[in-house]
């Protein structure tokens, strides 16, 4: 049969003739692969498979796709596709293994993410909404509880299955001990500190990749609490939000505060839009009231004192003249990877998602990024309900913290599956 392009309210349908409408005869995709990837995430990142198994279920997912067939595409994923392609263009930039392998790291997250964000806007048959956000809360408690168990054990390691797996000279590599041997914590010690900073970090490498984290999974929380029918529901979930502060205080971490505001500020901003004044004036006076918390519990005066130890600030502002800089003299495929600058002692590329586009895949990467970001945000901004604003919060965050904060796969998974979640509802009118 022949495979014909249909267009659809919102996105376009790839189906075969001589029925394109016609889904009956189609078996639905199956729940398992998506519902691995989050409801498993514990265990997959207990066994230290995390940089290897999201890559196996986003294959699976595609295969399933193929078979299948009629998969809709919603119109803002085409540039995220076009993203994709553009990354394996800028191989040419590439010089060895090591460029290949870290490059290669880079393109799975963009890759495995645009999957799961099609295959998820696919599957409403057997994926509900509900079932989809249980399991980013579900990684949300995995942060959160691990968050805790670091204020206490800051100095383990857990030894994970696949860490006996890895040869020797791997596990001399930082970055992969730190998968596959991961501590709970960052201990650091700036020069003249009177103590340690003990800032959570698992099940993530770093503790800005923890406090991303909480930023987008946060509002998800938030938004089901607002959806959740039952009172003890409400009640258990928001105890535990409360609890999920005292880690995240403990993180020092400026950018995660930052990027709550955004998505708080957002939804108030979106109330008055709305007209629900009443519902906008209780979120402002809540969040007055977090600030004043914030600050009488000596949260901002920590963060600030960090600074005066750690000037994390002036060092990224010469990373970042330096990245523009070697930018320019290669602005449309980059440099495929990050490249070490031995005056800054360290690589450009990093400190940021905006920085690590641009040098990675050029300025091409980063406009392919930003117009899918901001296409997708504007043609989802119909959804009015409280709890689809609070999903809505999320890419609007990221398109605004993506400056400083680097993306890993699961901050950017939450990401797209909060936006296809949306399109989904659009397309579908399945209401949100």
């Amino acid at each position: 049969m022949a495979l014909t392009l249909l267009k659809t309210r919102g996105g376009t349908r790839f189906e075969h003739q001589p029925d394109p409408y016609s889904t009956q005869s189609v078996a639905p995709l199956p729940a398992w692969p998506l519902y691995t990837l989050l409801y498993g995430f514990p265990v997959i990142w207990a066994l230290g498979l995390w940089q290897f198994l999201p890559t196996v279920l986003a294959l699976i997912m595609v295969a399933y796709m193929l078979i299948r067939g009629n998969i809709l595409v919603y119109k803002t994923q085409w540039l995220w596709f076009a993203l994709t392609i553009w990354c394996v263009v800028c191989t040419v930039s590439l010089h060895g293994g090591s460029d290949i392998l870290a490059w290669g790291l880079r393109f799975v997250n963009i890759f495995n993410v645009g999957v799961y964000g099609v295959y998820f806007f696919n599957a409403r048959e057997k994926i509900s909404a509900q079932g989809m956000l249980g399991g980013l809360v579900t990684v949300w408690y995995t942060v959160v509880i691990l968050g805790w168990f670091a204020l206490f054990f800051p100095d383990f390691r857990l030894i994970t299955p696949m860490s006996y797996l890895m040869p020797g000279s791997l596990l001399n590599n930082p970055l992969v001990r730190d998968y596959v041997q991961p501590p709970l914590a960052e201990v650091q010690l700036p020069w003249g500190a009177p103590e340690p900073y003990i800032r959570p970090s698992a099940p993530f490498p770093y503790a800005n990749s923890w406090g991303l984290a909480f930023t987008f999974l946060t509002p998800v929380v938030l938004a089901v609490i607002t959806a959740a029918t039952k009172k003890r529901t409400k009640i258990i979930l928001s105890l535990s939000v409360a609890a999920g502060l005292f880690p995240a205080i403990a993180t020092s971490n400026r950018g995660m505060f930052i990027g709550l505001a955004l998505c708080v500020s957002y939804v108030i901003f979106r109330h008055v839009l709305e007209g629900n004044l009443k519902v906008a004036f209780y979120g402002l006076v809540a969040a007055i009231i977090a600030l004043i918390a914030l600050v009488a519990s000596g949260t901002l005066a920590q963060i600030l004192g960090r600074q005066e130890y750690s000037d994390s600030t002036g060092g990224r502002a010469a990373l970042y003249k330096a990245t523009w800089e070697a930018v320019l003299d290669s602005p449309l495929v980059g440099y495929g990877t990050s490249r070490m600058n031995v005056t800054i002692g360290v690589s450009m590329g990093t400190q940021g998602y905006l920085w690590a586009l641009m040098f990675c895949f050029g300025l091409v990467g980063l406009f392919l990024f930003m117009a899918f970001m901001l296409y997708s945000i504007a043609s989802t901004w119909g959804v009015s309900s409280t709890t689809g604003i609070w999903i809505h919060s999320v890419p609007v965050c990221a398109i605004c913290v993506f400056i400083f904060y680097s993306f890993d796969i699961m901050q950017m998974t939450a990401m797209m599956l909060c936006l296809a979640l949306i399109m989904r509802s659009i397309v579908h009118e399945e209401g949100l």
